[in-house]
């Protein structure tokens, strides 16, 4: 038996495998299904219009499921979720052991399409839909009146090219905002210098920030009544830590990775406090921490992590996705910061990842001979580029 033999037989026990664990999730769900309930919305529809439906579980948040297999509706399976139905993933298991291709056609039958796999959760987070609810109505509110946002509400170009077609103007510094005009803060916060300069400006203000980010804001307020000498773990680029860092100035400092740690001047007696950006990575977080730990004994840290469960939800999920996938997609502006650690999580988890803004690039992508493609989207992405996106995939 030569390697290319060997190759073969390992892939149909893994096949094998693989068809072995879906029957066995499908038959523990059939005991769902006779009950008539969707998992999703969980109206009883009865037994005769529900199918299952294919899931990746996660740790926390979204669909926590044995087996990986649901009971979905007609009206969830088909327009609330984008899984691939378990007979699905048979037939697909069963065509790659026939070995059929066809090359011939730009995408792939239903026999010879890869495995489709939407990671739970993803999109937005209830920041961000908040955020731009509030953009929303305050543009529904001043018919006719441009209102100004102070850079991009979110780091989404689809949310920020929609409210654009809608009358909003944005803007890169608070000067560039006529007096007297409607101001709104995005949700990545600003610094109190800023919210002085609007008042100086008499703008009438709306305040999109996020929760989250407001609450670690409230944290460095405190620690800087403290005398604490600050540490804030971040990107000092993104407009969120520079909102927090200007909070207090002179005790801030921020810290991209472990070995700036190294370079921290800290006068004797002072205390140390930590804070981070809401959208890091938790593994990246726990580096520095790790770094932070082993230079100062004592460290003041928040009552609860700064990373947002939304942001943690998603990472659980993408590394969970790229465990069972080859490729993963994540939907997300470059500037996007989340949807980059998405990326990255899904990478260390052993997946192929790219970070996809349009659908020109995903076109240009290459999923060719590759079994099972995840996808996910960043905390700020719309679900209509998912939809768009899952549209052009399934063919």
């Amino acid at each position: 038996m030569d390697w290319i033999d060997i190759q073969k037989d390992e892939a149909h026990v893994k096949r094998e495998r693989e068809k072995a664990r879906v029957l066995r999730a499908s038959h523990w769900w059939q005991q769902q299904i006779s009950a008539g309930v969707c998992h999703y919305c969980k109206n009883k529809v009865g037994a005769e219009n529900l199918t299952m439906d294919h899931v990746v579980p996660v740790a926390r948040g979204g669909c926590s499921t044995k087996g990986n297999v649901v009971p979905a509706c007609k009206t969830c399976n088909n327009k609330k979720t984008y899984h691939t139905p378990a007979e699905d993933i048979l037939a697909q298991l069963e065509s790659a052991e026939a070995g059929e291709e066809n090359h011939e056609e730009e995408h792939p039958t239903d026999m010879e399409r890869p495995i489709l796999i939407i990671a739970e959760p993803h999109g937005f987070c209830s920041g961000v839909a908040r955020a731009i609810s509030i953009a929303e109505k305050t543009l529904a509110q001043h018919p006719g009146t441009t209102v100004y946002c102070l850079h991009e509400i979110v780091h989404n170009e689809h949310v920020v090219a929609h409210l654009e077609t809608a009358g909003m103007r944005f803007v890169a510094q608070i000067d560039e905002i006529p007096p007297g005009a409607i101001a709104l803060f995005s949700a990545h916060g600003v610094s109190p210098a800023i919210r002085a300069q609007a008042r100086a400006l008499n703008l009438t203000l709306i305040d999109a920030t996020c929760p989250f980010v407001e609450k670690v804001h409230a944290e460095v307020r405190r620690f800087a009544k403290e005398d604490c000498f600050i540490v804030c773990i971040g990107h000092r680029d993104h407009q969120e830590v520079i909102g927090i860092a200007g909070e207090a100035p002179d005790q801030v400092h921020v810290v991209e990775k472990p070995e700036d740690v190294d370079a921290l001047v800290v006068p004797d007696g002072t205390r140390v406090a930590v804070v981070s950006q809401t959208t890091l990575s938790t593994t990246h977080v726990e580096q520095v921490m790790k770094r932070l730990n082993s230079r100062f004994h004592t460290l003041q840290l928040p009552s609860k992590t700064d990373i947002c469960y939304a942001t943690r939800d998603r990472q659980q999920a993408v590394s969970t996705l790229a465990k069972n996938c080859q490729q993963v997609i994540v939907l997300g502006s470059a500037n996007s910061s989340n949807s980059r650690r998405l990326v990255e999580t899904a990478e260390a988890a052993g997946a192929r990842a790219t970070l996809v803004s349009t659908l020109e690039e995903l076109r240009q992508l290459d999923t060719r001979n590759v079994p099972c493609i995840g996808i996910t989207s960043g905390a700020s992405t719309p679900e209509s580029f998912m939809d768009a996106a899952v549209a052009y995939l399934r063919g």
